[in-house]
């Protein structure tokens, strides 16, 4: 199972928009453009606002972690309104950091083995 963690630059949710909705966008667009659709056997919600952030964590099954590593890498941050990312696939995980600075302890990522961070520049 790959497990995914989103950290948003929403700090608030109000009745229009949420966090999450951004979460399920980027999902659903990797989807798209993998030609799967996820379900409740595939897609896991794990955990939301994680230490009372706006971060959720999610488990994918039968996804291709490399194409969803290079997915993150090519989004446009701002279209999901994300702060940081991060992708564990088994032994490995990639951090990546969409702001302009953040530290993934900030997400609620504690205890983690980060053996890639890549800082976002688009």
């Amino acid at each position: 199972m790959v497990t995914v963690t989103l950290g948003s630059e929403h700090y608030t949710d109000n009745g229009k928009h949420s966090a999450l909705d951004d979460f399920y966008e980027l999902f659903d667009e990797f989807a798209e453009q993998q030609g799967i659709h996820f379900n409740k056997r595939n897609f896991r919600e794990i955990e939301t606002n994680i230490s009372g952030l706006p971060v959720a964590k999610y488990g994918l099954r039968g996804v291709d972690c490399e194409q969803l590593r290079q997915f993150l890498s090519s989004i446009k941050a701002q279209k999901y309104h994300l702060q940081y990312a991060s992708v564990k696939c088994g032994p490995m995980t990639f951090s990546f950091c969409m702001g302009f600075s953040c530290n993934p302890d900030d997400f609620g990522v504690k205890g983690c083995n980060r053996t890639t961070h890549t800082a976002y520049k688009k």
